[in-house]
């Protein structure tokens, strides 16, 4: 990169910070979100900064549905450098940072692989802002979704590092872009860079450095996509069933790609349908300027017949099962786990950016003054700024995250469960507090929780991404531990079994003193004396392979009762003994995936310093 490239970057990034700088320059202020922020990435990320504040890994999470595994879900972000900024920094103000790092870190990429390709430096600044700048990127903020963000954030230095043929440095793209938090977005842009190599000449060469790159990047991730399919094939979204009506395409969503309010916006009152719906359908802008190249690109540009067949592919499937071909797709793994038919229109919106870039090219003869080229830059910027500020403006965490002290106080790591009612907009809320609740908010859980929810409840009582059981009190409740109900109105108690508890061969508990400690989220402690016609001791935690049990030092084996929860068998000739019983979590295999996952990240290291010797 020339001297006079790092000064266009260098202002375009200053431009970018000045524009975020309402929110970045306030130490009380965070971007404006319609709830993910506070409602699901809040609590993950305080979860994952205070474990690895303590010194340890967070395997478990036993505050929302029950419990589930933490590090085995992706958007935790617990292998992904960025997410470190919650180590150091309050978590609102941490998240705050990692969502202007991406948007800068995409408008780099892109910056960088305009002039890989050789375009001017104002060629390359009209596209950075068109793709850093668009909905599809600044409505994940307002969304809040700093995930998919990061993982969009990726994409053009997916595209350079493969185009200039660095194939190490495109595996460790590949492995960044997974461990930030949304596959999703990984999966769909691996389909259009598959596509657009198909109709090239020089397909072979391009697939094979693709297959190479991927193949590195799985290897250097296998710490997290193992544990994430094992996660998966275990939780309700292993009996999803693809492609729904749920975040689709409509032909109506198409006139926001020229003009993004057409249909009205959350914010102004005008958008009719479900606000989740806004940020996912309505993201194909990419301002005027980049609009009319990719016009220009599509008349006269290079290699537009690959870019427009990819983006069109895209579109279709956007559509869901309005296009056949996505009833078809949705049905294959790992397709089937893509439940937002609107994210595959990153392919026509990176489409449509590709064809600007064709339009800028076919243009490089073209007498064009300098003064024109000169005005595109600022007023691609300025267009999508305009329309984006609205979008990045101040919000208050305090209102969602404010602390209720004696809430805290009265079940903050107590081993017993609590009910949040259903009113309440922040169930995950449970997991600042450290206690431990029956809903939730989640995008796959156990697929057992459903059955037992439904038991709870007499009813269903959840979908593909919520827990709600309202029902108070009842017995299923009961018997998990669950002690207290909160509601508007206050706290409601109930009696309880104890989180640990001796049962007869029947599954009747019996009445003995026993001392259940949690220690830490995976750690369970449990000393007491046996009691007569003792069969078993009960935890009500969810079974999960990887939880492992210990009857003084010794190992001993595990097995589920109602359907979800897990229990450890006591021998006959334990009864009248005292008896201290220990469970713990632990992922499957994870010492080995650990050290493979080290000798990958060593290995890649290796290449990248034996090819920066050769070069």
């Amino acid at each position: 990169m020339s001297r006079s490239d790092l000064l266009v970057l260098s202002f375009w990034c200053a431009a970018v910070l000045a524009l975020l700088s309402p929110v970045w320059a306030r130490p009380d202020a965070v971007f404006f979100n319609h709830g993910d922020l506070f409602t699901y990435h809040v609590p993950l990320r305080s979860l994952t900064a205070a474990a690895l504040q303590s010194g340890r890994l967070p395997f478990w999470n036993p505050y929302i549905l029950l419990g589930l595994p933490h590090a085995a879900n992706p958007q935790a972000a617990l292998f992904y450098p960025p997410a470190l900024l919650g180590v150091f920094f309050p978590i609102a103000r941490a998240l705050t940072w990692d969502q202007v790092f991406h948007l800068l870190w995409a408008g780099i990429g892109m910056f960088l692989l305009a002039r890989a390709q050789r375009l001017d430096r104002a060629g390359a600044a009209i596209l950075a802002s068109s793709f850093a700048l668009s909905p599809l990127l600044i409505y994940r903020v307002t969304a809040g979704i700093p995930t998919l963000l990061a993982a969009l954030a990726w994409i053009p230095w997916l595209w350079l590092f493969w185009l200039s043929g660095m194939t190490a440095l495109l595996m460790g793209a590949i492995a960044l872009q997974l461990l930030s938090g949304h596959a999703q977005f990984l999966l769909i842009n691996a389909v259009g860079m598959g596509l657009w190599a198909l109709a090239r000449a020089d397909r072979g060469k391009l697939l094979k450095e693709l297959s190479l790159a991927g193949a590195g990047g799985a290897a250097l991730t296998a710490l997290q996509w193992i544990l994430t399919a094992q996660f998966l094939r275990l939780s309700v979204r292993s009996n999803w069933q693809g492609a729904s009506d749920l975040y689709t395409m409509r032909p109506a969503n198409l006139s926001s790609w020229i003009f993004p309010g057409a249909l009205g916006t959350p914010l102004d009152g005008r958008w009719s349908g479900a606000v989740s719906e806004f940020y996912e359908t309505c993201v194909g802008n990419v301002g005027l300027v980049a609009l009319a190249l990719a016009a220009v690109g599509l008349v006269r540009g290079r290699r537009r017949g690959p870019a427009f067949a990819a983006g069109l592919f895209g579109l279709g499937l956007a559509f869901g099962p309005r296009f056949a071909p996505a009833r078809l797709l949705s049905s294959l793994p790992p397709l089937s786990y893509l439940r937002t038919p609107a994210r595959w229109l990153l392919l026509p919106v990176w489409s449509v950016l590709l064809l600007a870039g064709a339009g800028l090219d076919s243009l490089r003869g073209a007498r064009l003054s300098r003064g024109a080229r000169a005005f595109a830059a600022p007023a691609a910027f300025l267009l999508l700024a305009a329309w984006g500020v609205r979008f990045l403006r101040p919000q208050d965490p305090t209102t969602f995250l404010a602390p209720h002290a004696e809430t805290a106080e009265r079940f903050g790591g107590r081993p017993m469960r609590v009910l949040t009612d259903p009113v309440l907009a922040n169930p995950n809320k449970a997991a600042l507090y450290r206690m431990r609740n029956v809903n939730g908010y989640e995008a796959f859980y156990l697929s057992g929780v459903p059955a037992w929810a439904a038991a709870a409840q007499g009813g269903a009582a959840a979908d593909a991404s919520r827990v709600y059981v309202s029902r108070w009190p009842s017995p299923v409740l009961a018997r998990a531990g669950v002690v207290a109900r909160l509601g508007p109105a206050g706290v409601d108690w109930a009696k309880a079994w104890p989180m640990a508890a001796f049962v007869n061969a029947a599954g009747v508990r019996l009445e003995e003193p026993l001392k259940v400690f949690a220690e830490r989220p995976g750690l369970w402690r449990a000393v007491g004396f046996v009691p007569p016609g003792a069969a078993a001791l009960e935890l009500s935690e969810p079974a999960y392979p990887g939880w492992r049990a210990w009857r003084d030092g010794s190992p001993a084996g595990l097995s589920s009762w109602d359907g979800l929860f897990q229990k450890v068998r006591v021998p006959a000739s334990e009864i009248g003994r005292k008896i201290a019983f220990t469970f713990e979590f632990e992922p499957t295999g994870w010492a080995l995936l650990a050290c493979a996952a080290a000798a990958a990240w060593a290995a890649w290291l290796a290449l990248l310093f034996a090819r920066a010797e050769a070069e």
